[in-house]
């Protein structure tokens, strides 16, 4: 008797050749969207290094500006200037006189917070000794052709509280026995020389001597560079600090990252500090890295910013 057998049924799957082809495939697409990942992150990267390139610029084009201007080319505010440095009395603060020395050995300053919300005083670092003042002198006679602003440099700073007559006695009418407190003190200002001629109420502006430079750091990139200097502090000038950058290196051929000129005031240029009556100023920024926004390659990205600066108390 013959035995019947079923034929074995077709069992489900791919063959080796559909798997290679299907690998080939997704290999392919996988390669594809993998390029496209890498592009679109060299192209957000190489954005935003554009982007801080532009704005290291911007920002050293806001804050030196705001410096210069106030700057007495006449009354010898200029120490140091050169194409790729400048170096200055940088008015960092303003007063008013509260209480004077009949001998103008000294000034006392209104309180920084009044309860009446007035604002006399203002400055971004508290006067030290070393540092300068400009005092509006009234000169002997009411009219204002005698009137100056005179200069001194602070020789001691002591902190007044309460109703005394060496800091801001309520006599004067610019601050209440409240207003002065041990963290809201009048600072009373000994100077050198003497400053005659001052009156209750008389405008003061504190200055600093200041350098600003482009220079090379440590990491082979070029910076706008900025220390201040104090009379009797030891160093007397702080380390240099970059406060905006990288920038075009350093060149003597007019391609400087931080480029000064001077003119003065018939539009020539100057080499004499006491004459300046404008500054040039031109940014010239690098990126960091290598800039690829289109594919084809990357490029190291420049661009520049021109600011002509008129100072304020030029003559």
């Amino acid at each position: 008797m013959l035995t019947a057998h079923a034929a074995p049924g077709r069992r489900a799957g791919f063959t080796l050749i559909e798997l290679v082809i299907a690998m080939v495939l997704m290999s392919l697409v996988g390669g594809a969207i993998v390029k496209l990942l890498l592009q679109q992150q060299r192209f957000y990267n190489s954005t935003t290094d554009l982007i801080q390139t532009r704005q290291q610029i911007r920002q050293a084009a806001a804050m030196l500006p705001s410096d210069l201007r106030g700057i007495a080319s006449a009354d010898s505010d200029i120490y140091v200037m050169t194409d790729s440095s400048l170096e200055f009395r940088s008015v960092f603060g303003s007063s008013i006189a509260c209480a004077v020395d009949g001998g103008g050995g000294w000034v006392s300053t209104v309180p920084r917070v009044l309860a009446k919300g007035s604002a006399m005083t203002s400055w971004t670092a508290v006067p030290s000794v070393g540092d300068s003042i400009a005092v509006y002198d009234e000169g002997t006679i009411t009219a204002q052709s005698d009137d100056r602003w005179s200069r001194a440099q602070i020789t001691a700073v002591t902190l007044r509280t309460g109703n005394v007559n060496d800091g801001c006695p309520t006599a004067s009418g610019l601050a209440q026995l409240a207003d002065l407190t041990a963290s809201n003190p009048s600072y009373k200002l000994t100077i050198t020389p003497k400053v005659v001629n001052v009156t209750v109420g008389a405008s003061i502006r504190f200055l600093r001597r200041v350098h600003y430079n482009v220079y090379k750091a440590s990491d082979n990139q070029w910076y706008l560079g900025y220390y201040d200097c104090m009379t009797g502090r030891v160093p007397v000038c702080n380390a240099v600090q970059a406060i905006a950058g990288p920038f075009q290196p350093y060149a003597v051929n007019g391609t400087s990252g931080v480029q000064f000129a001077y003119y003065d005031s018939t539009g020539a240029v100057t080499t004499k500090p006491s004459e300046v009556a404008r500054i040039s100023l031109v940014v010239r920024g690098q990126s960091a890295g290598l800039l690829n926004l289109s594919g084809a390659g990357g490029t190291v990205f420049h661009d520049s910013l021109r600011i002509e600066v008129g100072l304020r108390n030029r003559k």
